[in-house]
């Protein structure tokens, strides 16, 4: 006869602790933690104390957590959260702004060693000076693993000048990983990034959480701007348009008007402008170096300029 399998207590007990934290909170924020090292949670947590709670469980208790409250709350869209769980992750409760939230992890990034089989993401590159290593057979791996110029000094091993041991894109190998650990260099930043959030009912998306706000808003100016072009030009009349409109209407008549032999008393003021205007430019013309038209001869050929002309 088969029997249903018994759950163990810990994680009915892990199932009610992460529900009763869905009820405290309204949010609930699911991190990445697959290259978060364990000190940098901890830290994290100190940071956030009173704001937030970090919570490490496995997928399938955090599912079910999820699942759980989904059925006891009715609230929206706690079905498709479950669906955004990636394989390594951790659970944030807290009533933070997410974007609040986001901007804490941005500003308390980890420098952290590369791992073996990773992709640099910036040039990796040894310092200059004492390593704080004795002399040895560490010595050898400097020079043929990392290909590092290194000399004796003081019972240490020194490196004579400062070198790229990776390019960005390069695949850092276990040996010189290890080798890498080793001198302390810690090249990578290790960020807490938000995977997907629920906020009291809806779903915050990583990418819009991660949206440049500024260049967001200059693309909406240029846009506004762009169609306000677009209808002053179409001559499309609304709210947005009249007064653009009427501006661009009232521009055109005076033009027509100044074509025209006639003087209208009433835009006396418009044609004093016109002629102070036209008589800016004349002098522009005139006294601010605008070359005058060749002179000619009766032949067709150039006249030579006189001393005078010259000195001028």
């Amino acid at each position: 006869m088969i029997t249903e399998k018994k759950v163990p207590q810990w994680k009915k007990n892990e199932i009610e602790y992460l529900v009763n934290l869905m009820k405290e909170y309204k949010n609930i924020i699911v991190i990445n933690v697959s290259n978060v090292n364990d000190k940098q949670i901890q830290e994290m947590r100190k940071l956030l104390r009173g704001d937030a709670v970090i919570r490490m469980s496995k997928k399938s208790l955090q599912k079910r957590a999820i699942k759980r409250y989904e059925e006891e709350s009715g609230k929206e869209n706690l079905d498709l959260l479950k669906k955004k769980i990636p394989g390594q992750s951790a659970l944030v409760f807290t009533d933070l702004d997410p974007f609040e939230l986001k901007r804490i992890f941005l500003e308390n990034k980890w420098m952290v060693a590369a791992k073996p089989g990773q992709i640099a993401p910036v040039d990796i590159v040894v310092p200059k000076g004492d390593t704080g290593l004795p002399t040895g057979q560490v010595i050898s791996e400097l020079n043929m693993i990392l290909k590092l110029p290194t000399m004796l000094k003081n019972d240490t091993i020194h490196i004579r000048e400062d070198t790229v041991t990776h390019k960005k894109g390069d695949i850092v190998s276990m040996k010189e990983a290890s080798v890498l650990k080793k001198l302390g260099i810690e090249p990578i930043e290790s960020i807490i990034r938000i995977h997907s959030t629920w906020s009291d009912g809806d779903l915050i998306p990583a990418d819009i959480l991660y949206m440049d706000i500024e260049q967001f808003r200059e693309d909406i100016i240029e846009a506004h701007l762009t169609a306000t072009t677009i209808a002053i030009e179409l001559g499309i009349l609304d709210k947005e348009t009249i007064r653009p409109l009427l501006q661009k209407a009232y521009r055109e008549a005076l033009s027509v008007l100044f074509e025209l032999s006639i003087v209208d008393m009433n835009f006396i003021e418009e044609y004093i402008k016109k002629a102070e205007m036209n008589a800016k430019l004349l002098s522009e013309i005139a006294f601010r170096g605008v070359p005058a038209p060749d002179i000619q001869d009766q032949h067709g050929k150039k006249q030579e300029k006189s001393d005078t002309e010259k000195k001028k």
